[in-house]
């Protein structure tokens, strides 16, 4: 029998924190950055990077204003690109913005 006290894998306590936040799952936070080229496909995968997934709100950081457009632009692209890699996290709007 286990107790409150057993050591339990890192793992749950950031899933807990995560769905506290509203965030997705581990898997797909940890595996989003590496399949970012297959989302937005590989030229925009260099000037752009997924900064949050928050509450279905996935936030695009880009290097400038002319790629921030490309993102709002291909907005539906990405959402059923994301949902092809990641079927079982929605995102329901995409939010692009420079940083530099």
């Amino acid at each position: 029998m286990s107790n409150y006290h057993d050591p339990k894998p890192v793992r749950w306590g950031l899933e807990r924190y995560f769905k506290h936040l509203g965030a997705p799952p581990v898997d797909v936070v940890s595996e989003l950055l590496k399949r970012w080229p297959e989302i937005v496909g590989p030229a925009l995968a260099g000037p752009t990077r997924p900064l949050e997934l928050i509450d279905g709100v996935l936030t695009v950081d880009c290097d400038d204003a002319a790629w921030a457009s490309q993102i709002g632009w291909m907005e539906h692209q990405i959402k059923q690109r994301f949902a092809l890699v990641f079927p079982k996290t929605t995102v329901t709007k995409v939010v692009a913005h420079t940083v530099r």
